[in-house]
């Protein structure tokens, strides 16, 4: 990584970075250029937990070349500050290299799917996944081989990176985008369908 003081070792802060968000960026081989989507995921031990369409062109990538990049990410503040050049963004950022594991069999499909909804419900209380909608997608395991984070999140009137002319920064912070931690306990109110 070429700026150092960017990078963002803390796995542990990482894991609940990944566990909190919503939305990846995934992509894979294609010719002339890579193929890129955006998938709701799961994020489990050292894995993304993600499906797809049976019939797409993303399962069709995925089955020529299993190798992917994941990319998650969230802009956290707008910096101002008085020289044009330092004008900038607090973000957090993690790239994953992995292998996709693709799985098809239906008892598969469906204990995959049952791992990814711990995310999104975590209250259980739903009827179960059926045969006839896990035989229509596959499920992607997508397990981490290499990664890398970064993080610029500086405090007001913290000055710009070594190397810069000294400018100081003023923050302007954005609304916090969607994620799990932003959801009411309403949300996960268990017995919501026991009618």
């Amino acid at each position: 990584m070429r700026r150092k003081d960017l990078a963002w070792n803390d796995w542990p802060s990482i894991v609940a970075f990944l566990k909190d968000e919503l939305i990846c960026r995934v992509a894979v081989h294609d010719l002339p250029y890579p193929y890129i989507v955006a998938q709701s995921y799961t994020f489990r031990d050292d894995s993304f937990l993600i499906h797809c369409s049976r019939f797409g062109r993303f399962a069709q990538k995925l089955a020529e070349n299993n190798c992917i990049t994941i990319e998650v990410d969230r802009p956290v503040a707008l910096l101002k500050a008085p020289k044009g050049q330092n004008t900038s963004l607090e973000y957090y950022s993690v790239i994953a290299r992995c292998v996709a594991d693709l799985q098809f069999a239906t008892g598969d499909v469906i204990t995959h799917q049952n791992q990814a909804l711990e995310k999104f419900r975590p209250e259980k209380g739903y009827i179960p996944i059926e045969n006839g909608a896990a035989d229509q997608i596959v499920a992607i395991r997508c397990e981490i081989k290499e990664l890398s984070a970064k993080k610029r999140i500086l405090a007001d009137g913290q000055y710009s990176p070594p190397g810069q002319p000294q400018a100081p920064y003023v923050r302007f912070t954005f609304p916090q985008g969607a994620c799990i931690s932003g959801l009411s306990e309403d949300a996960f109110k268990k017995g919501r369908f026991n009618n």
